[in-house]
């Protein structure tokens, strides 16, 4: 049992928002926006200007007022884009501006897209993660990404993805290791992570990536989905705010040796995010961090992926999990963007050197 007699940090407790902008996206997943002309246009990527916002008429882009009027029937359009006629489904979008996602990783080293995946996403997650209304079950073996559509469709959510690739410079991201989940029963504290630290490129692990050094444009940024409501109870991720700027890890003091089985440095100068489940969490590896411990009695689920830019060797070789998602029936439940997505951030690696 974890000694209950440590200091606090500082809790913030972000409830679900009250509104969400939309999106209006192709079955194959290409989302509406304006041009730099102001015209309708169809993108792959989910910049600030594929957001809008429903209004009485129809639907208003969110960045230049622009209304657009439209018959819509079961949350489903049809609109003229350029030549064509183009039937396109309005869909749960973003709380915030992407560029106002983006600032605050850029400034905090963190940012939460809070309550980003819809709730029928999010319950396909809790299934496979065994969590939620379903953790009288067990985790089944094999990769997670075949286990049902949930899982690459969060991988995929053009959002976060569209940050990801703005903040790390490049649009050619690729995953340092297959997702996973990670879930963490009640009175348990994770296994890995416990002590305060960094993440790969930025310290030595079983990669067989050297270390980088913390100075200059990042190199990675991790992205935990939320499969449960995470509080500081349920053992919420801890960090500390801004420490992507500084020059080295964390103080060996905040890892110093414990007895009694206390936890590490839990005090004000660190940081809990609460956020509802499907919540997609986002932070520079060079964040110092550390796992929570879950005083709950039920399990917490999170889905684990990180992104790394192209000189990064990832942890694990994801191509083989992509080679087996496409023979999988699941690959067919993804839309065209989706497929394409998934697959360049589990094929596009450096070639993957395993540890002599």
């Amino acid at each position: 049992m974890v000694n209950q007699a440590e200091s606090h940090p500082q809790v913030l407790t972000l409830e679900r928002p009250k509104h969400h902008h939309v999106l209006l996206t192709t079955s194959e997943g290409h989302m509406l926006g304006l041009n730099d002309d102001g015209g309708l246009a169809l993108f792959e990527d989910a910049g600030d200007k594929v957001i809008w916002d429903r209004s009485a008429t129809g639907v208003k882009h969110t960045l230049t007022g622009k209304d657009i009027d439209l018959e819509v029937g079961n949350d489903v359009c049809t609109l003229s884009v350029g030549s064509d006629e183009v039937e396109l489904t309005i869909s749960h979008g973003p709380e915030k501006l992407p560029s106002e996602y983006l600032e605050q990783l850029h400034r905090e080293g963190w940012v939460c897209l809070n309550s980003i995946l819809s709730r029928d996403i999010v319950d396909g997650l809790e299934q496979i993660a065994c969590t939620g209304p379903y953790e009288h079950l067990e985790q089944k073996d094999g990769p997670k990404i075949c286990q049902g559509s949930a899982v690459g469709k969060a991988v995929a959510e053009p959002v976060s993805l569209w940050v990801l690739r703005e903040y790390l410079q490049t649009p050619d991201i690729h995953l340092g290791h297959p997702p996973g989940f990670n879930v963490l029963p009640p009175e348990t504290i994770a296994s890995a992570g416990r002590g305060w630290h960094s993440d790969i490129p930025y310290t030595k692990s079983r990669s067989p990536q050297p270390v980088f050094p913390r100075e200059g444009p990042p190199k990675a940024c991790n992205r935990n989905t939320f499969v449960s409501d995470f509080s500081y109870m349920n053992g919420a991720t801890m960090l500390k705010a801004g420490s992507h700027l500084l020059d080295s890890g964390p103080p060996a003091e905040w890892n110093a040796a414990l007895e009694n089985d206390e936890l590490p440095y839990s005090g004000p100068e660190a940081t809990v995010v609460e956020a509802p489940a499907g919540s997609m969490f986002l932070y520079d590896a060079r964040t110092w961090h550390r796992a929570g411990y879950n005083r709950t009695e039920h399990k917490r689920g999170m889905m684990a992926t990180n992104y790394e830019t192209p000189d990064v060797v990832p942890k694990r070789d994801t191509r083989p999990v992509c080679e087996k998602l496409h023979k999988s029936p699941v690959y067919q439940e993804l839309n065209a963007r989706q497929q394409r997505d998934v697959t360049d951030l589990l094929m596009k690696v450096p070639d993957y050197v395993p540890n002599e």
